[in-house]
């Protein structure tokens, strides 16, 4: 019995150990793999790191690559990404605030239409495949570990945008997101990516509506496209 307890003792251990250092790589797996579905694109994540102690995350090197079709490697690029943990458990994850710093836009205008644009309609099939209830790992499984964010913060971003073989630059406005999934009691990781990856790109386009980007480089029509999507 005594040997038993031993074994059994190094063994919860050892597993305990293993989540602990293997804790960063298994989030970054769930970012990339939920992500990935949202957006219809590759979503890597370079290095996080977790201070479990005191309930505090920072992921580095977060990308969103371009659907096919366009030149540049990628849409998004996010220098870093903290965030502060209220509470965890089996059920239910709160996140106090999530703080996006230096989010980098590559907004590129293509013959088929532009990039965000083909972000966006990958996460409106993805949504409604989460509201139907089909398909998608983030979707509606009634056991799966729920998550509201109170507060999320985009700040210091910029638009680099591409079309015509001329580029224009743009201040991104800091966006404010508050009570992600707090209404409904919590929402999955897949329900709250599309949420936040949805408020992100409408507010990018609102922006390259109102700098009007296309027109100063020398692009017509896809402006007042643009402006009627978001009834301006």
């Amino acid at each position: 019995m005594r040997n038993i307890i031993i074994v059994a003792v190094i063994a919860i251990v050892a597993i305990g150990a293993y989540l602990w250092i293997n804790a960063g790589s298994i989030v970054e797996q769930v970012i990339e793999r939920v992500g990935t579905e949202a957006t219809g694109t590759s979503v890597d994540v370079a290095s996080l790191d977790l201070n479990l102690a005191e309930r505090a995350a920072a992921i580095h090197g977060f990308t969103i690559a371009n659907p096919q079709g366009y030149a540049n490697p990628n849409a998004f690029t996010l220098d870093e990404i903290s965030v502060e943990v209220e509470s965890v458990s089996r059920d239910l994850i709160v996140l106090r605030e999530v703080v996006v710093a230096s989010p980098q836009v590559f907004y590129e205008i293509a013959e088929q239409g532009t990039n965000i644009d083909a972000i966006r309609n990958n996460i409106d099939a993805y949504q409604q495949r989460l509201g139907g209830g089909g398909g998608g790992s983030g979707g509606g499984s009634s056991s799966e570990t729920k998550i509201i964010i109170d507060r999320l913060r985009f700040t210091g971003g910029q638009v680099f945008a591409s079309g015509a073989g001329q580029e224009v630059n743009v201040d991104l406005p800091p966006l404010t997101l508050t009570d992600l999934g707090r209404a409904s009691g919590g929402e999955t990781a897949g329900q709250i990516a599309a949420q936040i990856a949805d408020h992100l790109t409408r507010h990018v386009a609102e922006t390259v509506a109102r700098s009007e980007i296309e027109r100063r480089l020398g692009i017509d029509g896809v402006i007042d496209r643009v402006r009627g999507i978001f009834g301006q």
